[in-house]
């Protein structure tokens, strides 16, 4: 695993720091324009805030294919179309920027990326607003009405016809597609971030809870090992998130990527058991009536398209071993690590200044040290999902669903 990472990076390592600087790049410069915008027109700045987190997004897609081509059992087993031939690098970064937008917001908002957005965005904001002048700084209004409400609705709505009609639309559509989703991901986000902000306090002004409250502060100022449990257990779960899940993330996103590989080297093996089990719930299928059936996918085939490759990317890292998790955990965190470290040591080297140069410089430290870390980490994710694709040879297609095309009840053919 750590020899195929070195190698996909050193092979790699120019397209890979170009693609984070370009999304990089443009992420700043959609910040911007939002902000710009959000503080006259607050709801339109809502609107374009999606479009700086699919320039990052965008740019994620393009690394993890960048590095397909250095990754053996990936690149190995990249499946054909109808007519032969295969897709282009424009046309598989389109698909999976479309197809990753979802399962990448769980990382976006789980890991504080929503709030660093947000943070930037805000900055922006004021820079922006000519306060002095009697400009305002509205774009920081998250405000909870029927507006948000319905653009969350319309967009979901709007998203879900697109992908219900796709085949029978030009393939720009795939574009304005991918930007419902977002629209409708992220204002959805940040108005539930809105609503829960008050929950705290909620509690804490209803009698009913005021006892609960009043004994966990007493609990705490009285008893030490009850305050040494509660720190101990908020300690574990933001170490078991930067250590075990947010790599474990990124291995789902991946597999979001290279979804047609695993489907494709999962069918040459395929687990007697597991196709036992999918030939009898087919065979169930098959006897559901049609309209049945199409309900059923229409519903879920959305759920299907982005989930299913991530829990086969589970099942795959599962089924690699605990050698392999674990040396990718561990690379991961030292490669995290080694950043953090970076930075401190890139300070000590600029040595004692004022504080007004240290607002000027500590960006373009941090933007020096993530571009040298984030490949890195890439390229480790890819190479880990590699290894683990290279070593299963019993697990089920994760890319197929029950209700895709299968014996006489094809899912294709109960949405026509």
């Amino acid at each position: 695993m750590l020899s195929t990472a070195a190698r996909a990076y050193a092979r790699c390592w120019p397209a890979l720091l170009a693609w984070f600087l370009a999304g990089w790049t443009a992420r700043l410069l959609l910040l911007r324009f939002a902000a710009s915008v959000g503080n006259e027109l607050p709801l339109v700045g809502q609107l374009i805030l999606p479009l700086a987190v699919i320039a990052r997004l965008a740019s994620y897609v393009a690394m993890f294919l960048v590095l397909r081509a250095a990754l053996p059992n990936v690149a190995d087993a990249d499946p054909p179309r109808a007519d032969g031939t295969r897709m282009g690098f424009l046309a598989r970064w389109g698909a999976a920027i479309s197809a990753a937008i979802l399962p990448f917001f769980v990382v976006y908002a789980a890991w504080g990326m929503i709030s660093e957005d947000g943070k930037d965005y805000a900055a922006a904001a004021l820079d922006q607003a000519d306060l002095w002048g009697g400009g305002s700084s509205n774009a920081l209004e998250v405000v909870v009405d029927v507006w948000s409400l319905g653009i969350v609705v319309l967009a979901f709505a709007g998203r879900w016809l697109l992908q219900r009609f796709s085949s029978r639309l030009p393939r720009w559509t795939a574009v304005v597609s991918a930007y419902l989703e977002a629209v409708w991901v992220l204002v959805a986000l940040l108005v539930i971030r809105e609503l829960l902000a008050g929950v705290p306090a909620w509690f804490a002004t209803r009698r009913m809870f005021a006892p609960i409250v009043d004994a966990v502060a007493m609990w705490r100022d009285d008893l030490g090992w009850f305050r040494w449990l509660g720190d101990a257990f908020t300690w574990l779960m933001t170490q078991l998130g930067d250590v075990v899940f947010q790599p474990l993330a990124w291995v789902a996103l991946a597999a979001v990527v290279y979804v047609g590989a695993r489907s494709r080297a999962a069918a040459a093996a395929p687990n007697a058991r597991v196709a036992r089990a999918r030939a009898a719930v087919t065979a169930r299928w098959a006897r559901l009536p049609r309209w049945v059936r199409t309900a059923i996918t229409t519903v879920t085939g959305g759920f299907q398209e982005r989930w299913l490759p991530i829990a086969g990317a589970v099942r795959l890292i599962w089924a690699a071993g605990p050698l392999t998790l674990a040396g990718f955990l561990l690379a991961y965190a030292l490669a995290h690590a080694a950043g953090e470290w970076l930075f401190v040591a890139v300070i000590r080297v600029l040595g004692p200044h004022e504080f007004l140069f240290w607002t000027a410089v500590d960006d373009p430290v941090n933007l020096l040290v993530v571009a040298l870390v984030v490949p890195v980490q890439l390229a480790l994710v890819a190479a880990t999902y590699d290894t683990a694709l290279g070593r299963s040879t019993t697990t089920a297609p994760a890319g197929e669903s029950i209700t895709t095309a299968e014996g006489d009840t094809p899912a294709a053919a109960d949405r026509t």
